[in-house]
Order: C-alpha cells, then structure tokens, then sequence
C-alpha cells in the first residue's frame, strides 16, 4: 500500500480554516438573505391585520345581502388589480374588493385563525394573505386580505445579489488575511526549519531557544540529543585513543624482545610472532582512524572546497618538489561540503598525494553538486593504471608500483572515509589526462 505524503503544517491549517470560514460564510449568508424576507412580511401581516379589523368594523351584518361602509375601505382597494384585495364572508354572504374586478379568489382554508398563507393574483403576481374570524353582531365574519409582493421580490432580490457581492468581496478579504495570519503565526517554525540547516552546515552548535512556548521543549530536545552525539563522540574518541595509546608501549616492547630472541627461537615461531604484531598494529591504526572520523555528526565544521583544497594543492607542490606540475580546480565560489571538515581533509589529502606523487604535470580536482550528492573527481596525467589492476588500488597495503615512495595506505583510507558517508568509489583512465581518475559519490 503505498504510503501518502503528509502535508505541511501550514497547507493543512489554511485547508481547515478554509473549510471554517466557507461555511460560516454560507450560514452568514442565509441567514442574512432569509432576514429581510421574514422581516417585510412581519410587517406586511401587521398591516394586512389592521386593515382586516377596519374592515370589519364597516361590515353590516344586519341587512340583506350584508353591506360593507365604503368608508372603511381603503381607495386602493378600488382600483382594478392595484395589487391589494380581500374577500369576507359574512354567514355565507361573501363581500369582494373592486380591485380584484372578474377574478375567482379562492381563499385557503386553513386549521386556526388568524393565519397567514401565499396564493396567486390575478395578474399572477404573488400575494401575501392574512386570514381571521372576528365575531360582529353575533355573526361570524371571515376576513382574507391579500398583498402582492411582487415590487419587495424584487427589491430583496436585488439586495441579495448586492450583498452576494459584497459577502464575496469580504471572503476574499478574509482568506487573505487568514493566509497572513497562519504565514506570521509559522514564522518561528520557519526561524528553527533555518537554524537546523545551519546546525547541519556546521555554522551553529545549537538552536537559538528563544521560540515560543510550543516549540521549546522540541528545541530543548534537539540541543540535549546534539549534546549528547557531541559528548558521545568525544568519549568514543578519546576512549579509542586511549586504548590504542596503552596498547602500542606493551606492541613495542614485545616487537623489541623479539628481535632480541629472534636467534634463539624457530624460523616458524618469529614469523608467526611478527605477523601477528603487525596484525595488532594495522587493528590499532585502523581503530585511531575510525576514532578520528565524524561521519555523517551534525554541527560539525564544513569543508571548504575552494578554500582547503588550493592549500593542499600548495603544500603538496613543496612536499614534491622534485616534480612540477599544475592544477586546476573547477568548483562553484563557496561550496561547503555537507562532512566534516577533518575526514574531507584527510580524503582531499590522500587523492592530492597519490595524484600529485604520480602526475606528470598536471593535477585537476572537480567537484559538482548533482541531483544524486556531491560528484568529487580528482585526475592527473601520470602513467595510470591497467584495467585489470584497478580493483587492487583501494586494497590496504596494496602498492601497485615500487617507484615511488607509499605505504599503499592512502587510497585504502579514502575507501574507510566514502563508506563511513555510504558513499561509493570508482577508478578508471581519465579521458582528458589520461592518468588516473578517482570518481567519489558522498550521497
């Protein structure tokens, strides 16, 4: 099953304070679009109930057909499809308004009185209907009033469209906001994002504590763990560099008493004896040199290639002084290797020293950065190898050539450097000098 990729802190507060502010935004809106709808049709009904009483009150049930007083009527109620009606009902006996002129009102009957209920007027506009029974004289009157709502459809219709937009507007507003109050919020956790690259570049020791709250005691926590790699390592170290101290006076004065014995003992039993002394000492060495090495230790001291490597250049130039030779060093300006500063020295120092011990005239060091790591090729133009011997170069105390001055250590311990990276290594013929070309890979 294949694994998500978590999202950022800050993706995912945005999406939730999103989702947050679109729906109270949504309720905002219904809430304020149904409003004015409630708020009209209150007040409608409240006129609707007053003209119903006034009504009424000019109703007179006592004659045959019953008679409404003209000057209970409001005028509006005389012109033709004005858009304001009412029926009554006086004991069966029902009474129209002149404006609803040749149209059949059906009013609706409802369960309780007073009530309200919509219908359709006779230019099939909408009508808002207000519904009573009022007793007069002992006889029971039912009152429909009507209005139509088509002029406040439209101007609710036209204030909902406004206020869409303007709700829009502010959204727009808001979501900005949010964005540069998460942004300014997440700003300490981009501050300690930048220290931990630079505690990696080995430019700090340890985070700056000063964050909030929230984030000290993973800060805390942080520079306790590097404290204790940093006292770790240096127990390690100086333990090893101990051990191999204490072991090399007991090494010695056995490799002396043997050399004093030698005659006196068999030809089988010194060489077995000075194989394993020299076993011991390889061990010892090899210890001391792990010991020395950081790795991949955080907060260590960079190296600098286009600094460090001209000074080795140099120095090997005097070291080699029967030999001349140039060099060149193609390097982007302030590249810092990710390793620490002593094992990229003593890995630049051993490829230097075998390729300036064997180079003709001239030297050339690379180093890129690609999407893979750190690419470091270091060439010369010297004799170079066989095919068929190159796999023996890195092999500790392997010396392809007796020309030259070695212990056939040097290659041998940059192979210990690039695994202690889990990096990888390669010799070939270079193409260009025609000498050899160690190719390195730190990942």
């Amino acid at each position: 099953m294949k694994r998500l990729k978590p999202r950022h802190i800050q993706t995912r507060l945005t999406l939730w304070l999103l989702a947050s502010v679109l729906v109270l935004v949504a309720l905002f809106w219904l809430v304020t679009a149904r409003a004015p709808v409630v708020l009209t049709e209150s007040y409608v009904v409240d006129r609707l109930a007053h003209d119903a009483e006034v009504l009424v009150l000019g109703v007179d049930p006592t004659t045959e057909p019953p008679r409404l007083d003209s000057a209970y009527a409001n005028p509006i109620y005389e012109r033709p499809y004005s858009g304001h009606y009412y029926q009554l009902d006086v004991g069966g006996d029902p009474l129209r308004s002149r404006s609803l002129w040749d149209f059949d009102f059906q009013p609706a009957q409802l369960e309780s009185l007073p009530g309200t209920y919509h219908a359709t007027g006779p230019a099939e506009q909408p009508l808002l209907v207000y519904a009573d029974r009022i007793q007069k004289d002992g006889t029971w009157i039912e009152v429909h009033v009507a209005e139509d709502l088509s002029a406040l459809g439209e101007r609710i219709e036209t204030f909902r469209w406004r206020f869409s937009i303007v709700t829009l507007i502010l959204l727009g507003i808001m979501l900005v906001a949010q964005r540069l109050i998460v942004r300014a919020s997440l700003r300490p956790l981009d501050r300690v994002r930048r220290d931990c690259r630079r505690l990696e570049a080995g430019e700090i020791d340890r985070l700056d504590e000063t964050v909030p709250p929230e984030l000290q005691p993973m800060v805390e926590e942080i520079n306790h763990l590097q404290d204790a790699m940093q006292r770790r390592l240096s127990r390690s170290r100086k333990a090893l560099g101990n051990l191999a101290h204490a072991l090399k006076t007991p090494i010695t004065l056995i490799d002396q008493v043997l050399q004093r014995s030698r005659e006196r003992l068999p030809p089988e039993d010194v060489e077995t004896l000075a194989e394993g002394l020299a076993r011991m000492r390889r061990i010892t060495d090899r210890e001391l040199r792990q010991a020395r090495m950081a790795g991949e230790q955080r907060g260590a001291h960079r190296f600098d290639v286009g600094r460090e490597i001209p000074r080795l250049l140099n120095m090997f130039r005097h070291i080699h002084g029967d030999m001349t030779f140039t060099s060149q060093l193609e390097v982007r300006d302030r590249t810092q290797l990710p390793a620490d500063h002593e094992d990229m020295y003593e890995l630049f120092g051993n490829l230097l020293d075998n390729a300036a011990k064997w180079a003709n005239s001239e030297v050339r060091v690379t180093v890129n950065q690609t999407p893979d790591g750190w690419l470091i090729r270091v060439e010369d133009d010297g004799p170079g190898v066989a095919v068929d011997s190159l796999h023996e170069l890195s092999r500790r105390g392997t010396r392809l050539d007796e020309s030259r001055d070695g212990h056939g250590l040097g290659l041998a311990i940059v192979r210990e450097i690039v695994e202690l990276y889990g990096g990888s290594l390669a010799f070939s013929r270079s193409e260009t000098l025609g000498g050899l070309e160690v190719k390195i890979l730190l990942p």
